[in-house]
């Protein structure tokens, strides 16, 4: 999606809890063994007391601060979650709104799996140019991976899971970053991954989340190579078309860092490392940003933007391609320029 003009990023904000449970605490556990601990790369995952909206008033609050401006004149918010926000029948965003003091701002849910985050910019980008209340839009990310509905470790192949809330600020006004160009592609026929041979329920489930069953019944369709096929022709598509968006190709010195979504570093190999190597970005470093949180929902994107901006990584003129996946399946790419 090519911008009618770059969009500011006022402040990019993860925020992480205290708590931290290591790989060596979960063998000990008997929740993860040690050649499954070996394939997913995580050293340790955060975990948090918090509920995911709480975790993301926080996020929001250090944004706004981080930014300089006030809460009350945010005119649109969208917040995307992967999993369980605390309440059923409820509404997360609108709860944010009135807890930061955004009390004139639009809440807009947002559930694209860990997709979520590109999604929600997105809408906010949509947004901002047919609103001009929306002027000033907040996008947040929450998520919490608790018990007994969800085992971090284990609940899930190739991945463990972090609690974690994210908050980018945009502005059509001056800003230290901007989003230059954004994109998208879906492969919705491996939406299966995640639902398996499981039937329809007609409530929330009441027992344990366990995405190892729904996955293995994808294996057995045979589908698997195509789903890698997929995966690979959807990276090249995604970062090729913001490139192409801002007029640059794969030898641009200016693009210096693309950052991976923070899922297990044998998935990462097998399905990511490959398909990026191939599009011979020469002067591009590849970043995993993920092995001391795990992945944290529907946040990586904006969490390796604001750990990059924390380390002062970019210099002026510099760009970060945030390539993010959500399951379903939907890829996104998003280009990002310090200023």
């Amino acid at each position: 999606m090519r911008l009618p003009q770059p969009t500011g990023i006022a402040a990019a904000v993860v925020w992480l809890p205290p708590q931290r449970h290591t790989a060596a605490d979960a063998i000990a556990a008997g929740v993860l063994d040690e050649p499954m601990a070996a394939r997913i790369g995580y050293r340790e995952l955060t975990v948090s007391a918090l509920a995911p909206p709480e975790m993301a008033v926080l996020a929001a609050r250090k944004a706004v601060a981080d930014a300089g401006c006030r809460a009350e004149d945010i005119g649109f918010l969208a917040h995307a979650s992967l999993y369980h926000q605390g309440h059923d029948f409820w509404s997360a965003p609108h709860y944010i709104a009135n807890e930061i003091g955004a009390s004139t701002a639009i809440p807009v849910g947002v559930q694209q799996t860990s997709n979520g985050a590109a999604a929600a910019i997105d809408i906010a980008l949509a947004r901002m140019v047919i609103d001009p209340d929306a002027a000033l839009s907040l996008v947040t990310t929450a998520d919490r991976f608790a018990p007994p509905g969800f085992d971090r470790w284990s609940s899930d192949f190739d991945v463990a899971y972090g609690d974690a809330a994210t908050a980018l600020l945009l502005t059509t006004g001056d800003a230290p970053y901007q989003l230059l160009a954004s994109a998208t592609v879906a492969g919705s026929r491996f939406e299966r991954v995640y639902r398996g041979d499981d039937p329809f329920s007609s409530a929330p489930r009441s027992g344990a989340v366990d995405v190892r069953r729904t996955k293995l019944a994808f294996r057995g369709s045979g589908e698997l190579p195509l789903l890698a096929a997929t995966v690979r022709s959807s990276v090249h598509r995604v970062v090729r078309h913001v490139l192409a968006d801002m007029d640059m190709t794969v030898t641009d010195p200016r693009v210096r860092y693309l950052t991976l979504p923070r899922i297990g570093t044998g998935a990462l190999a097998e399905l990511y490392e490959g398909p990026v190597a191939e599009l011979e970005l020469a002067s591009t470093e590849v970043l995993d940003l993920g092995r001391e949180t795990g992945h944290l929902g529907a946040g990586d994107s904006i969490a390796n933007l604001a750990d990059i901006d924390a380390a002062g990584m970019l210099a002026p003129g510099e760009i970060v391609l945030l390539l993010s996946v959500g399951n379903g399946f939907t890829w996104s790419c998003l280009a990002v320029r310090r200023q």
